[in-house]
């Protein structure tokens, strides 16, 4: 239940929103109600700024729907009031609630591009918006669209781009410029920084910051990542199944958090640059080896598939000299460098991260060493091979000995097919096993990743999975051709604090024991830390720093590796 830690001397007048009671449930026709949140009050003074912190499925956005009501269908207020300013808005209709969210509030949705409309550039999202809600008199609308894409840190020339031309980050700055544009009292940020690099990451969530302090709105900020909720809000309210289960001040969650499910969430968080890391289930991999453990706790229970244990890479992939340069985008502007004289190896079963903020090269790199692009200068070799030679057949050769392991989990498993169905697929291709053996080693890779019982995941669809889940099904797709590489392209960004360690574990297991050589691109330098041995930085498509992985962290030279190490969130920040 939440616990109110409002001052007693709140009067009515500070507080600008009241939530008694507020349950939300899906109801589908010729179905059972589900409650996505239950019986939930708390109120917001204003001025305040409260993180509202949870994994997936803790009810967090559906709040943040109901509270600014775009809820939409199954999805429906069952109970409880929502006062805003003194007024119940939950039985307000459409032209009250247009009424209301002028001058009222407004929510930054999750992802920058799926909330603007491609096709239509920047500056005509906020005509539409001033012709929609009248607020704005046409002769000065460009002017105040330019004023507020200003406040968020963009240049002018935006307003002529359409999405597509922006940054992640661009977009989402674009994004936080339009809900602005309503003059509101209350925003709601639903994860504005999900699968944004540390560095984007970081620069928005000043902005955000920056202007909440300058704009004297309050704030909610939604997030999976307690780092970056305690970094940011003065006060943390902790969601699990639909429940708030703590609600105190930032440095009480911090120092004295009272819930159990809120010191879970703490203990998933660590400093890359510290001597030794270990977080639940995992130690860091230069801790292991120092210590003469071979393998993480979390693993020694995963089942051994015998007649794999004395496979080991046996190919080296050796990148020298690549450089992949782009045309320019527009008339008159330069190509784009997206790798610059780029050298490494990834010796067989080696673990390698590959690590920089967005534009810095590290999938354009992944994509030249699986053949998907070809180099402008250098050569990229698998063993005797130059990748850049290779045609169907060869390039068929190379993707049965070096695999990807795809960073969404959501969009690389086709919603249509079971998981036997996608498994199956690559078996087929790569292997002679036909029916019955067929199945046996679909259901094998089920086992090998940890998803028992095997018959019944087998035959699950993704959105019966959970995110982490459905990365051990794309992990055991990676594995069903028997790879020598794996090419892991941020595989734990988009999963829960609780779930990464999971993941990784099981990639480090399988790098032990299948001897498998692992390129593990990221942005996230704390997963870095935890399984590989070395590491390479990339800026601009230039290698700056490179290494033994906890040297490199722990005593960073490049101050591009210092930067990305100060934008890495921490929970501990919040002291500041």
């Amino acid at each position: 239940m939440s616990a109110m830690t409002t001052d007693a001397a709140t009067t009515t007048d500070d507080v600008l929103l009241d939530v008694q009671g507020l349950s939300v449930e899906y109801a589908s026709p010729g179905t059972t109600p589900v409650t996505a949140v239950e019986n939930i009050s708390f109120t917001l003074r204003r001025g305040e700024f409260v993180g509202l912190v949870g994994e997936s499925g803790s009810g967090k956005s559906t709040l943040g729907f109901a509270l600014t009501r775009l809820q939409k269908p199954p999805a429906r207020i069952s109970d409880g009031r929502i006062l805003f300013d003194g007024r119940d808005i939950r039985d307000l209709n459409a032209e009250e609630l247009r009424r209301q969210r002028q001058g009222g509030f407004a929510m930054v949705l999750q992802s920058g591009m799926n909330a603007l409309n491609p096709v239509r550039t920047i500056g005509n999202h906020f005509h539409d918006i001033f012709a929609a809600h009248g607020h704005v008199a046409r002769e000065n609308r460009d002017a105040r669209a330019r004023e507020l894409v200003g406040k968020v840190g963009l240049d002018p020339v935006v307003l002529s781009r359409y999405p597509g031309e922006l940054s992640g980050g661009m977009r989402q700055r674009a994004s936080i410029a339009l809900a602005l544009s309503l003059e509101p009292q209350l925003m709601v940020f639903d994860e504005p920084t999900t699968a944004l690099d540390v560095l984007v990451q970081h620069a928005v969530m000043d902005t955000i910051k920056e202007l909440q302090r300058s704009e004297h709105f309050t704030a909610i900020l939604i997030s999976h990542d307690l780092g970056i909720v305690l970094e940011a809000t003065d006060r943390v309210m902790v969601m699990h199944e639909g429940r708030i289960v703590e609600d105190a001040p930032s440095l009480d969650i911090l120092h004295r958090p009272q819930d159990e499910y809120t010191r879970m969430l703490l203990s998933h968080y660590a400093d890359p640059r510290a001597e030794s890391i270990s977080i639940p289930g995992f130690v860091d991999l230069g801790t292991r080896r120092k210590e003469g453990r071979s393998r993480t706790d979390l693993t020694e229970t995963l089942p051994t598939v015998s007649q794999r244990d004395t496979r080991r890479a046996d190919a080296a992939i050796v990148v020298e000299g690549v450089s992949k340069r782009y045309p320019a985008p527009r008339r008159g502007e330069d190509p784009v460098v997206a790798v610059d004289d780029v050298s490494f190896r990834l010796e067989p079963g080696e673990a390698l991260a590959l690590v920089g903020a967005s534009g810095s090269g590290k999938s354009t790199l992944a994509k030249l060493i699986t053949g998907v692009e070809k180099p402008t200068e250098g050569t990229v070799r698998f063993g005797d091979v130059d990748v850049a030679t290779l045609r169907r057949t060869g390039l068929r050769d190379l993707r049965k000995d070096v695999q990807m392991v795809f960073q969404d989990p959501y969009a690389a498993l086709n919603p249509l097919h079971t998981v036997e169905y996608a498994l199956s697929r690559p078996v087929r291709n790569y292997t002679s096993l036909r029916g019955d053996e067929a199945r046996a080693r679909v259901l094998e890779l089920l086992e090998t990743v940890g998803l028992t019982p095997v018959e019944q995941f087998a035959a699950k669809l993704p959105h019966q999975l959970s995110g982490g889940q459905r990365q051990r099904v794309v992990i055991a797709r990676a594995l069903a051709s028997d790879p020598q590489v794996l090419i892991a392209d941020e595989p734990v960004s988009m999963l829960d604090v609780s779930l990464r360690a999971g993941v990784l574990a099981l990639l480090e297991d399988l790098r032990e024991r299948w001897g498998i050589s692992m390129l593990y691109i990221t942005h996230d330098l704390l997963s870095a830390r935890l399984v590989t041995e070395n590491i390479l930085v990339l800026n601009s498509g230039r290698v700056v720093e490179r290494g033994e992985t906890s040297q490199v962290l722990q005593h960073p030279e490049d101050p591009y590796t210092v930067q990305l190490l100060d934008a890495v969130p921490n929970p501990a920040r919040a002291e500041r």
